[in-house]
């Protein structure tokens, strides 16, 4: 169950004004005040207010005997609660829906509070424009961001909740996977400035279509106030089209065209990417690929908006540290394998190809690639056309893990990619058996696949073997 401690006004958490919010009624009214929120029992400390979530696998009414012992200062609930069942000195608050009511209080805090919201959705490279917008921001104000994933109907109103008093910005990352969720969760964060990283075949099964998912994503700015901000990937056409239905002022970045941020002569090298931020000044980011340039684009955008010196924004992002499983590079053995295993849908899958085809060097590009989970009714097209992407990239060696990576391998071969280099691995150990016995030093290796396939496990095995 996702959870965090958030710390809150009074106001926020005394049994009234979650009441108020929520259109719950007060089951017992201790007159105390919860300074955290927690939805999760095991983590909850003296104090807290826990909020008994209902999902298709729990339900934190089970667990409200565990609140009572550890000392919590109240709880919200969906089921009939005795005042006589609640111990003296707690509150407790009957609520239609828990989920409904944390997302209610949340946007009544969101709505106190003076900070500025910066909103971050795209069908990949939301979490990684987050964590580089982060440190960049927290150079020169007080800032929070969503703690890892944090991008759905619970994580959002959590990340809400991590605003201090002193708090100038919040970044929050906001995911879907149905129409509407984008719409919904925008009204709770209430966004001062919004970026769209792209447009792309992600979450199929619930947005249906390329069209829906850019409905989907254009909900973010269609939720900014006319002094609001849109910042725009410029060279994804569907986002571009997002100026038009907003009335916030649009922002652009653009790679190799000129745009409001834009830059030129990007070129993947051992340090990363170094790049000419507006056609004139050397930029080298600590990351690879073009898709990350775009991240950088993005965050120096959103800095610009929120005050910072160009200077300041770019000492931070030149020094950001490395990001786990996102093109991580790992070396064993002399052989560098670059850990993009955090999740993958058919355009972060192109990102990770055209990274690694930009890197010099004599040794062999090697593409391991797990299967890719969400894409509903076109699943098998979706792989099948990644194969060809791969045949047409610089790629010496494709191994699939797994049935459904095995329709890369067939896209490949279809498209003109020999057996010779193309191999289907049963499973993890499979694969790393046969690594290990084919690779090189000098060779690099990219290692990609949706999270719910563990191709981490592939990576951690293949670093630990060539290591040893």
């Amino acid at each position: 169950m996702m959870r965090t401690e958030l710390a809150a006004p009074p106001s926020v958490f005394r049994a009234p004004r979650i009441a108020k919010l929520s259109g719950g009624r007060v089951v017992r009214a201790s007159g105390g005040t919860a300074l955290r929120v927690c939805t999760d029992t095991r983590q909850l400390r003296r104090g807290d207010c826990f909020i008994a979530l209902v999902g298709d696998r729990f339900d934190g009414h089970d667990y409200l005997q565990q609140a009572f012992e550890a000392g919590a200062a109240g709880v919200v609930v969906s089921r009939p609660l005795r005042r006589e069942d609640v111990p003296p000195g707690m509150f407790a608050v009957r609520v239609p829906d828990t989920l409904a009511a944390l997302q209610a209080v949340a946007a009544g805090y969101r709505s106190e509070h003076p900070a500025r919201v910066v909103g971050i959705t795209g069908s990949c490279g939301k979490t990684s424009t987050k964590d580089m917008l982060g440190p960049v921001l927290e150079r020169a104000m007080p800032t929070v961001r969503s703690p890892h994933s944090y991008n759905n109907q619970i994580g959002v109103p959590l990340t809400l909740f991590l605003l201090r008093p002193d708090t100038e910005a919040a970044i929050v990352e906001i995911g879907t996977s149905e129409p509407g969720e984008i719409a919904r969760l925008a009204s709770i964060a209430a966004p001062d400035i919004a970026i769209v990283t792209c447009v792309a075949e992600a979450h199929l099964q619930g947005l249906m279509s390329l069209s829906g998912v850019a409905a989907e994503k254009s909900a973010l700015v269609q939720a900014l106030r006319p002094d609001g901000v849109a910042i725009l990937n410029g060279d994804d056409e569907a986002c571009r089209a997002m100026a038009a239905a907003t009335t916030a002022r649009p922002v652009m970045v653009r790679i190799d065209r000129e745009a409001d941020w834009f830059a030129t002569q990007a070129r993947a090298h051992g340090m990363g990417t170094t790049f000419l931020l507006q056609g004139e000044r050397p930029v080298t980011l600590p990351r690879l690929g073009t898709h990350n340039v775009y991240n950088a684009l993005f965050t120096i955008a959103a800095a610009a908006e929120m005050g910072l010196d160009l200077d300041v924004a770019l000492d931070a992002l030149c020094a950001l540290p490395p990001t786990a499983r996102r093109l991580e590079p790992k070396v064993a053995g002399g052989v560098t394998v670059f850990d993009d295993t955090y999740n993958m849908n058919p355009a972060s899958a192109r990102a990770g190809l055209r990274a690694l085809a930009g890197l010099a060097g004599s040794g062999r590009r090697v593409v391991v690639f797990g299967g890719m989970m969400d894409l509903g009714e076109r699943s098998d097209e979706l792989h099948q056309a990644l194969g060809a992407d791969v045949a047409a990239a610089s790629v010496d060696l494709l191994v699939s893990v797994g049935d459904e990576a095995g329709l890369i391998v067939d896209g490949a071969r279809t498209a003109g990619l020999s057996a010779d280099r193309t191999w289907r691995a049963s499973g993890v150990r499979d694969a790393v058996d046969a690594l290990v016995e084919q690779l090189q030093p000098g060779d690099r290796v990219l290692c990609k696949a949706s999270r719910g396939f563990e191709l981490d496990r592939l990576v951690d095995g293949l670093v630990a073997r060539l290591g040893a």
